[in-house]
């Protein structure tokens, strides 16, 4: 009987407890449900820093490996052939156009052209005896001549202007080849290394007797990427049109003389991907040497200009803009680059006067928030 007892007194403690259990898992349940599903009050007030937009006009520098070429340098090969008379110049002699550098003896061309003018003199007075008996037998007609004889006049008369022709020609070519025996600069520079004597033969299969090279102005040759290329030419019809182009020499020292941009390579190099600039420069004091390299700093100003920090700028596939803030709202605009150092790009000044740069991340503005703008330095 007691066992009874305890039997149901258990069972009726477990069923309470069950009950209870319950409730309180049904109450917890029913409070997680109603703080998930109660809506929290937006912010009525966004702050976002932002800071005055400083129009300015801005440089950036930019520095390239040079080479320097010679602008002109030619070789001096004889035309004709002969001995060597006279050497009027010496190695590293710096010479001006028209001076003196060789004499090849003339006087086998002097001959030549002696033989040339007597026989000049003497086709002359053939082609004068052939002309006068020609207009005799024309004037006579066919009743004095056969038209055999009248055809033979023609012909010599004909045979005779073709000899002088030809007389003519071989003494202007005696004349040339004369000329050619004094040898003078086509160029004004500076003489390179020879090895010529007094009395050596000399001939165009020689090859080049000595060379010259000009020394002032010389080229200066470097290279920009194609992404420069392209910025530089979107931002101006004329290459480093507001650019000053300056050499820094191999011993650190800044050369005197400002250069001057002239063209560009026609093509891209594939194997650099780069294109050549070509610029001269002034170089009286010769302290350019043809084969040498210089460093070339390219310095380019932009006027009314803004310098903006890259982390700032979005480039996404349809251009690049900046968030600003505009009337009291934020604004994304469309911005145009003009150049770029390791942190920053220059843009073009397109802004309103009242307009802020909105500093860091843009967050997701809630529907009828308040926005507040901070300005920072």
């Amino acid at each position: 009987m007691n066992s009874r007892k305890e039997r149901f007194i258990y069972i009726f403690l477990l069923f309470v407890l069950c009950l209870a259990s319950f409730g309180l898992g049904f109450y917890v349940f029913k409070s997680e449900n109603h703080k998930e599903a109660k809506p929290l009050p937006p912010s009525d007030s966004i702050v976002l820093n932002a800071k005055s937009i400083i129009s300015q006009d801005n440089s950036i520098t930019k520095n390239y490996v040079g080479f320097v070429e010679a602008i002109n340098q030619v070789q001096i090969v004889p035309y004709i052939s002969g001995y060597l008379q006279h050497i009027a110049v010496t190695a590293g002699q710096s010479v001006h156009e028209g001076d003196l550098l060789l004499k090849i003896n003339p006087d086998e061309y002097n001959a030549k052209l002696n033989v040339a003018k007597a026989a000049v003199q003497q086709a002359e007075a053939d082609f004068q005896y052939n002309q006068t008996y020609y207009d005799r037998v024309l004037k006579s007609g066919k009743k004095a001549f056969s038209a055999t004889e009248i055809d033979n006049a023609k012909n010599n008369f004909l045979q005779a202007q073709a000899n002088l022709e030809n007389a003519k020609a071989n003494l202007n070519l005696a004349e040339v080849n004369l000329n050619y025996t004094t040898i003078k600069a086509p160029i004004s520079g500076i003489i390179g290394n020879f090895t010529l004597s007094n009395g050596d033969y000399v001939s165009p299969s020689s090859g080049a007797l000595l060379n010259i090279i000009q020394m002032s102005p010389v080229r200066i040759v470097f290279s920009l990427t194609d992404t420069e290329y392209l910025n530089l030419k979107e931002n101006s019809l004329l290459l480093f049109q507001n650019s000053s182009i300056r050499l820094k020499l191999s011993n650190g020292s800044v050369f005197e003389y400002l250069g001057t941009f002239k063209y560009t390579d026609n093509k891209i190099d594939k194997n650099t991907n780069s294109l050549a600039v070509y610029t001269h420069f002034k170089n009286d004091n010769q302290l350019l040497l043809p084969n040498s390299f210089v460093t070339v700093e390219v310095n380019s100003q932009f006027k009314n200009t803004v310098l903006i920090s890259k982390e700032l700028v979005q480039m996404l596939p349809d251009g690049n803009f900046l968030f600003i803030a505009r009337n009291n709202l934020p604004q994304k605009v469309k911005i145009k680059i003009l150049a770029e150092t390791d942190t920053n790009y220059i843009i073009e000044n397109s802004f309103q006067p009242d307009d802020l740069l909105i500093i860091g991340k843009l967050p997701d503005i809630p529907h009828g928030a308040t926005i507040h703008f901070n300005i920072v330095n």
